[in-house]
């Protein structure tokens, strides 16, 4: 079958459906997951072949995936995990025991896809096709189990065909609210959609009120951070974290994780509580360590060159930028300025993301226009960085404005970017070409 198709065709056929990633119409149908079930009954219904574990949040949702991803393989079992969006190439989304789905294998799912789309005449979104392609390879290769991180919010998100044995909720924090809602409890309430009767639920949530609404949903057990979960030391270490966390189960110490940042503390927690539940054990102490031994999260607080030492960041919204300061300030103590390398997606609180970062260690912003169709245009970008008390210089793309700040580094300084998931790939890809 995938012989009439070839990779470029078969990602422009992926590219002409409607994508809210990327914004390309903005005739986006209302919620539904009708399509996407249609669709996967006409393939057998492939999600109801293996369990999963679904993962939804405001942040932290891809590193606490891949944490998940870490622990079941280091017991043994073949893991597919479902992440977006991807940084480099979609095939990164789709993946087998963390190796991304190959070209062939992409073009095989999609060319069933598309044969099943020109038959029943009906036509999915870009999200929901990627989606059922990686359900439908999970069930071809034939997995123990799934990690399914949550594309937006989670009753109407098109994972939510799943029924997860596991419910994960890393965080509530304001993102995506002119879809979500415009409260707190509005997108807590989407979120909850994703919890169903038979799952075991762990929450990352610290708001009283916003705890009532998944307290609310039914389900078999739950396990809340700072209460069930607990992270007893989250110290700095020579190339990451050392932790120690005590579950209803057992307690694991010295827990070297090689990620930066006090959040994957948080994240790590949420991952044994959610392998925890999954088994309905506790996990042992050794293989848990080598699991988090392995564990990596591009474009995660991720150290990309140490001279000078340049850190990427996908943060995205205000909660994020705030997670992002204080790692850098604990996590890398040493470095005396930090040059800072920024670009937002349209309707991000340009202001605020700024404010949630600013500190007088930061002595220079560059800003540009990323090549993301869902760019904010740098004069809005600059704006922001101004009301927040910073100055701000603009530059073409966001490689130009990476350049301009590594070349502007002195001894002891250092490099962060941040502001989409899409400036982070940019400036991966430009410091890949300087290697």
């Amino acid at each position: 079958m995938s012989n009439s198709l070839s990779l470029g065709n078969a990602l422009n056929w992926l590219d002409s459906h409607i994508n809210i990633e990327a914004n390309s119409h903005a005739d986006f149908p209302p919620p539904s997951l009708v399509k996407i079930r249609g669709a996967l009954e006409m393939i057998g219904e492939p999600q109801k072949s293996y369990p999963a574990i679904h993962v939804t949040g405001t942040n932290g949702k891809g590193s606490t995936c891949r944490m998940i991803t870490a622990l079941l393989m280091a017991h043994g079992l073949r893991v597919g995990t479902y992440t977006s969006p991807h940084l480099m190439t979609i095939n990164e989304r789709i993946m087998v025991d963390l190796e991304p789905i190959s070209d062939a294998g992409l073009i095989d799912e999609l060319a069933t896809l598309k044969i099943l789309e020109e038959h029943s005449g009906k036509t999915l979104s870009w999200f929901e096709l990627v989606t059922a392609a990686a359900f439908s390879y999970f069930d071809t290769v034939g997995i123990d189990v799934a990690v399914i991180e949550v594309g937006m919010g989670g009753a109407w998100d098109a994972t939510n065909v799943i029924d997860g044995a596991v419910a994960v909720v890393t965080n509530i924090s304001r993102d995506h609210v002119e879809i979500l809602g415009p409260e707190l409890t509005d997108i807590a309430r989407e979120k909850s959609g994703i919890i169903k009767p038979t799952s075991s639920v762990v929450l990352g949530v610290d708001q009283a009120d916003l705890l009532d609404i998944f307290l609310s949903k039914p389900s078999t057990a739950v396990s809340i951070l700072g209460q069930d979960l607990l992270l007893r030391s989250n110290t700095q270490a020579i190339g990451g974290r050392v932790l120690g966390i005590r579950t209803k189960h057992a307690a694991y110490d010295q827990i070297f994780v090689p990620l930066f940042g006090p959040h994957q503390g948080q994240n790590a927690a949420l991952a044994i509580g959610a392998v925890e539940e999954f088994f309905g054990r506790a996990l042992d102490l050794d293989v848990t360590k080598a699991a988090f031994e392995r564990v990596t999260s591009p474009g995660r607080m991720e150290v990309v060159s140490r001279e000078p030492l340049v850190v990427l960041d996908a943060a995205h919204n205000p909660a994020g930028m705030q997670s992002v300061k204080t790692g850098v300030l604990s996590d890398f103590s040493s470095i005396s300025n930090w040059h800072l390398v920024v670009s937002m997606l349209r309707g991000r609180e340009s202001e605020e993301m700024f404010r949630a970062i600013v500190s007088d260690k930061i002595i220079s912003v560059s800003v540009a226009k990323s090549r993301s169709l869902r760019a904010m245009e740098v004069d809005e970008i600059c704006a922001g960085a101004k009301k927040a008390g910073l100055g701000c210089q603009v530059f073409e793309t966001v490689s130009e404005a990476l350049e301009a700040e590594v070349s502007a580094c002195g001894d002891g300084e250092g490099v962060l970017v941040c502001g989409s998931i899409y400036t982070v790939a940019e400036a991966r890809e430009q410091m890949l070409k300087r290697k």
